[in-house]
């Protein structure tokens, strides 16, 4: 994973480096970049998580912040700052989020939708070993050829997945996809109470890219109020991104979603869904309307020290707005104000 390092002298703890809302200290690791802060300051949240948790990595602050200093929503993203050596040390995006209206999860179902026999043997499976199916489901979107059975249970197991699960895994999606139903898929996204009910109807979804229902579901998924849910869903939206798709997807239905998913609700997913939407041609219109109702983390992203972490933000500010004012944060501030005002 490559990783760009800001210019300049970073700050030590008792110092600040400050540009567009974005704040940058020394770490335990390296550099902590916070992002989103309102009240709080980097120097008192930095204290503030290391005296909850002063054992855990920086990396994991994220559940402190929710758990401990009440924050609505966090998430903490690591970059090598040597992409050729990790001993050098790590660039940590810390995210904040403090507006607690902007944070939405949906309401799971109350109801237990009939499934398809090959559906409830991956629910099991997920129930028992939720990391393997996780692991499986999101290789199979990035591999795909004639050794694809082989190379997804190799390659699971690189990366942490059971080898006998991951097996068994493979198997069962080899018959759900000759079983696909995508409006049953939806029917229990919407309606049923299980997470895992919920996560097969999600890996369902995946092999119907062409349908924008699809995409509107994944994005629902995003903000499920299971986690594991959500952690699927990110990464089938990933994996969506890169399907060779050339028709725009109508994004106007999850526009609730949508809303949500830029106000900060799962925040770890704020990156993925605006590549999401670049990737699917996005209306201008519609995506510079969402910007004007949520602008403030989305300007916040885009004013980010970090390269890597701040491109996403403005690769979607500039497909919406057809201008491009690089990190300037004011100049942004005043498209959207222009953009209202002509509205």
């Amino acid at each position: 994973m490559k990783s760009y390092l800001i210019s300049g002298v970073l700050a030590l703890c008792i110092g600040i480096v400050s540009q567009g809302g974005a704040q940058v200290l020394e770490g335990p690791k390296g550099p902590v970049e916070f992002v989103g802060l309102e009240k709080w300051t980097a120097s008192e949240l930095f204290k503030a998580i290391q005296e909850q948790d002063p054992d855990k990595p920086f990396h994991a602050c994220a559940a402190v912040m929710i758990r401990s200093l009440e924050f609505p929503d966090a998430a903490a993203f690591v970059y090598m700052t040597d992409e050729n050596d990790w001993s050098k040390g790590f660039y940590t995006v810390v995210v904040g989020v403090e507006d607690s209206a902007a944070v939405r999860y949906r309401t799971p179902g109350t109801e237990t939708v009939e499934l398809p026999e090959s559906w409830k043997q991956l629910r099991s499976i997920a129930e028992q070993d939720f990391v393997t199916v996780n692991t499986v489901v999101y290789i199979s979107h990035l591999h795909d050829g004639d050794d694809r059975t082989e190379k997804l249970s190799e390659l699971a197991e690189y990366f942490g997945a059971n080898p006998e699960n991951s097996d068994k895994v493979v198997k069962v999606l080899d018959s759900i996809a000759e079983n696909l139903d995508h409006d049953l898929a939806l029917e229990v996204l919407a309606k049923d109470e299980s997470w895992s009910a919920r996560l097969v109807a999600l890996i369902v979804l995946g092999y119907f890219p062409e349908i924008d229902a699809s995409w509107h579901g994944v994005a629902d998924s995003l903000i499920d109020q299971a986690q594991q849910v959500r952690d699927m869903a990110s990464k089938l939206i990933v994996g969506l991104t890169q399907t060779e798709r050339e028709d725009p997807v109508r994004w106007s239905k999850a526009r609730e979603t949508l809303l949500a998913l830029l106000g900060g609700t799962y925040a770890f997913a704020f990156n993925d869904i605006l590549k999401a939407l670049v990737a699917t041609k996005v209306d201008p219109r519609f995506g510079t309307q969402l910007v004007q109702e949520k602008p403030e983390l989305l300007l916040a992203y885009a004013g980010a020290h970090h390269e890597k972490f701040r491109k996403a933000a403005l690769d979607f500010l500039v497909a919406v707005s057809g201008k491009d004012f690089g990190t300037d944060v004011e100049a942004w501030k005043a498209w959207i104000e222009e953009s209202e005002t002509a509205r």
